[in-house]
């Protein structure tokens, strides 16, 4: 059978397992005529184990359609539980049971085809919480004896005679004797707290996993040819950079650099291959992702491939735009460069100097700790933690094909420092890396990028990139929900990040040209927790540091209007 013809058929299943659920919660309300009777009933375990059993087939449904090997092993479960339960009451019609157990049968027949794992970490938790479960059976096994022993008589009623009547009371069954009002109450809150940890710790059957593949120093070299040869995305080199995972094509020869958040696959750039190949490996990457149920955030990508990804069914937004240097056009002369030439002309009235620093040809400690000194003062002055992901390391250690510019003030002292990656097969160099010191005069970094352009310029490259401006430059006419959305964080939380600041700073170094930039995803329409994904990748104390910044912003707008 073709794999497109079992998924169809899969999913048929899947379908008529919600359904079903869905008819069966409903009906579960509905089974006594007297509406006194009713409201009886549906606080008896035995229809609330139904219900709760009917909301966890609904729930399994929608983990099912993504192939989760976990919620298939626990639906197995539960559909086998549902079909001795109900051939033993029968409650409604015996179609209830047949059909659990053709469901049953169905998923074992197909059962190769779920196949995305449980994260190791996420299975032993459930296992504890699953245990603890078992600690409400049992309470329930010493209260019924402590109970009934006095009253059946010694011997006649033992502890594993209490066990059994817990564990039936758990799958909705009345115990064989009568206990006494504030037993019975006590009882039915261990019932509730076993199935509370059973619902938890099938919560945990929820989260995909991929298991990080190891990188491999081949691996890494293999992946930086690649970017030599064919990237044309200015943060495309950033995928060396040891928070990224990378996937290989099989079918062609190229690489992706991504990470994981909770289902969600974040892929920094483009994918790096050759043109040609661009298609056949985005599909090849696609079908990885949807047999690992997970979604796909693209982050930073170009026009360049962007009808490909739509032709693939992927929907996109505008995210920013990358300014960007046509070096043999640049020039600071004119009203354009007004605030340029100011700033660079008070660094070097300041005795500014800067050159470049090539650790592949000679190391210099000296150099390399004043780097180090400079970074720890600039992260002294950031309101917030340092970006990751989509920003680069200094990466002196292994430098390989990063270039280094530092500027000393009027006494030698080393005050700031960029550090610039190639794209387009080093025709073009990104100002990836930008710190200053607490003495760095003004017009310190300017003059660094000025002088860096002019060397990259002699040397025949075409371009200079400073790299992307988030948010910056999004339509208002014709915008779709996300844009708009988008546009309203640029607008309004400017103060958690600074959006605006960013834009404003890279606009003063009069980029010849705006590149747009895009994220790109799959499904086509985000959900709240792919863009929780996207910011989380960049800053694992985004919460926390949003909310104080939003507090602190309160206050001071509360203060001033005292």
């Amino acid at each position: 059978m073709k794999q497109s013809v079992r998924i169809k058929i899969e999913n048929l299943f899947i379908y008529l397992m919600f359904l079903f659920s869905l008819v069966l919660f409903i009906l579960s309300f509905f089974h006594q005529s007297s509406a006194e009777i009713a409201i009886r009933v549906s606080t008896e375990m035995g229809w609330m184990v139904q219900r709760t059993v009917s909301l966890l087939l609904l729930c399994l449904s929608t983990q099912l359609k993504k192939r989760k090997r976990r919620a298939y092993d626990i639906t197995l479960i539960l559909l086998l539980i549902s079909t001795v339960h109900g051939f033993k009451q029968i409650s409604f019609s015996v179609l209830i049971p047949l059909t659990n157990l053709a469901l049953l049968l169905a998923f074992l027949w197909f059962r190769r085809d779920f196949c995305c794992p449980g994260a190791p970490t996420d299975r032993k938790r459930g296992f504890l919480v699953l245990l603890l479960s078992l600690v409400g059976v049992l309470v329930n096994a010493s209260i019924s004896y402590h109970y009934l022993s006095p009253l059946l008589g010694k011997g006649r009623h033992t502890f594993l005679d209490s066990l059994k009547d817990s564990l039936w009371i758990l799958l909705g069954n009345a115990g064989t004797v009568t206990l006494p009002h504030a037993a019975h109450l006590l009882e039915l809150s261990m019932f509730w707290f076993s199935w509370l940890c059973i619902l938890a710790a099938v919560i945990y059957a929820f989260r995909p996993w991929l298991a990080p593949a190891s990188r491999h120093a081949s691996d890494l070299q293999h992946a930086r040819t690649l970017l030599n040869l064919y990237s044309q995305n200015s943060c495309s080199y950033l995928a060396l950079e040891d928070d990224k995972q990378l996937y290989f094509g099989h079918a062609v020869d190229g690489v992706i650099p991504y990470g994981v958040v909770g289902d969600t696959i974040i892929i920094n750039g483009d994918p790096v291959c050759a043109d040609a190949d661009f298609p056949a490996l985005l599909r090849e990457f696609k079908d990885f992702c949807e047999r690992s149920a997970h979604k796909m955030f693209f982050l930073s990508v170009t026009p360049h491939y962007l009808e490909e990804y739509k032709k693939q069914g992927f929907g996109c937004v505008k995210c920013g735009e990358e300014a960007r240097f046509a070096l043999a056009d640049y020039e600071i002369s004119g009203k354009k460069g007004a605030k340029m030439r100011m700033n660079i002309n008070h660094a070097t009235k300041a005795g500014v100097t800067v050159e470049e620093y090539k650790p592949l040809e000679q190391r210099d400690p000296d150099i390399e700790a004043a780097f180090d000194r400079v970074s720890a003062e600039w992260l002294g002055q950031k309101k917030s933690s340092l970006l990751s992901f989509t920003m680069g390391t200094t990466g002196i250690e292994h430098p390989m094909d990063k270039r280094y510019f530092y500027a000393r003030d009027k006494d030698g002292c080393i005050v700031a420092f960029i550090a610039f990656v190639p794209f387009l097969g080093k025709d073009g160099y990104m100002a990836d890396v930008t710190r200053h010191g607490n003495s760095a005069p003004s017009g310190v970094m300017e003059t660094i990028i000025y002088e860096a352009f002019q060397v990259f310029r002699a040397e025949g490259v075409h371009y200079g990139s400073l790299g992307v401006a988030p948010l910056a430059g999004l339509s208002d006419e014709d915008a779709s929900l996300t844009e708009r959305l988008l546009r309203f964080v640029y607008d309004h939380l400017n103060e958690c990040y600074g959006f605006k600041d960013l834009y404003r700073a890279k606009e003063k170094y009069s980029p010849t040209e705006w590149v747009p930039a895009y994220y790109v995803y799959l499904p086509k329409h985000p959900s709240p927790d792919m863009f929780y994904a996207v910011v989380k990748i960049q800053n694992k104390d985004v919460i926390r540091e949003s909310m104080k910044s939003f507090l602190k912003e309160t206050a001071h707008h509360d203060k001033r209007h005292k």
